[in-house]
């Protein structure tokens, strides 16, 4: 028996892999076991896995390529520890990441998973934050991954005791999908501090992948809608997907997004799966984030914003944002 197993799919990181390693066998807190599972590498990641010498190591190649979702289900039968580490075979961990994981669950009994902000490096420096409290991240669910997957710790009750476990089939965005069908069995806690460092890429691929992702994601969308029971029409799905994704309203106007919102909120009066509170900060969250993106000619996008009872919840700086937005778009 460890406190923590770490899980590490790889995939033809050979570039990378060392140095991910070495963040995990540098922390500060110690008793984990690492499970490295390769999926097939084409390179020689293998090779450089091999060249460690530590008795946490565990190096497993799998028979046939399985996919990230499929990796990690089958990691789950080598599991030893009280809690599961994720990570990513290209990520570099904090040397505190462990240490401040395993302190928060052994002192937070009613969370199971606790991830932290993560710092993007390579082709983008920005700053990945969720939020703190299990109530506000279950509703970020609703539009997107609630924490980081490659920072989460998880009780491995969860996989081992409960049956949870990722879908197989998917390629892309499983992480999303385990987290929204799960929905009313996990509280997410996120840290608020980087405990990791998130590598992305800089070539053609990451643009087919994001593409995958974003069609994924509003299936796991509707689907949780769904499983919630809150009836919809195709034209509120696509008003959901779009204010999900930040895409480009074309057509939706800023009051069909209001509706749909304030649809929500009177669903889970009835109907409850959030809290109702947190409900309504994540939801003014959105709409903020909408209004702010999509700003509309002569003011009509700041009335709309200052007007809706969701601005209620606007920071002084969510509001000099928006004011200054519109400005530059008189």
């Amino acid at each position: 028996m460890c406190k923590v197993s770490v899980v590490l799919p790889v995939y033809n990181v050979a570039s990378y892999i060392k140095d991910t390693i070495e963040s995990i066998l540098r922390q500060s807190f110690q008793d984990f076991e690492l499970i490295v599972l390769d999926d097939c590498s084409t390179d020689n990641t293998v090779e450089q896995l091999h060249a460690f010498k530590d008795d946490r190591l565990k190096i497993i190649v799998n028979p046939k390529n399985l996919g990230r979702a499929g990796t990690d289900n089958a990691a789950l039968q080598h599991v030893r520890g009280q809690y599961i580490a994720k990570m990513d075979g290209d990520d570099i961990c904090h040397p505190e990441r462990f240490a401040l994981q395993v302190d928060y669950l052994d002192q937070h009994p009613e969370v199971n998973v606790v991830g932290s902000f993560m710092q993007n490096f390579g082709a983008s420096t920005y700053l990945n934050r969720y939020p703190a409290h299990p109530n506000d991240t279950q509703v970020l669910t609703l539009f997107t991954l609630p924490t980081g997957n490659p920072s989460a710790m998880m009780r491995s009750s969860l996989f081992l005791e409960e049956g949870m476990h990722y879908d197989g089939a998917l390629r892309q965005t499983e992480d999303y999908d385990f987290c929204a069908r799960y929905i009313r069995q996990l509280r997410i806690a996120t840290i608020q501090t980087p405990l990791v460092q998130y590598r992305v890429p800089d070539n053609a691929q990451k643009k087919t992948i994001l593409n995958e992702r974003a069609s994924v994601s509003d299936v796991v969308r509707e689907q949780l809608l769904r499983h919630w029971g809150i009836p919809f029409t195709k034209r509120e799905i696509l008003i959901y997907n779009k204010i999900a994704m930040l895409q480009p309203l074309l057509d939706v106007t800023l009051s069909e997004v209001e509706r749909w919102l304030h649809k929500m909120v009177e669903y889970n009066e009835a109907n409850p799966l959030f809290d109702q509170d947190a409900l309504k900060r994540g939801l003014a969250q959105r709409w903020f984030e909408v209004c702010y993106h999509h700003p509309q000619a002569k003011f009509q996008g700041l009335r709309a914003y200052n007007s809706s009872e969701f601005s209620v919840h606007a920071t002084v700086r969510q509001r000099l944002k928006i004011f200054a937005k519109a400005l530059r778009n008189l």
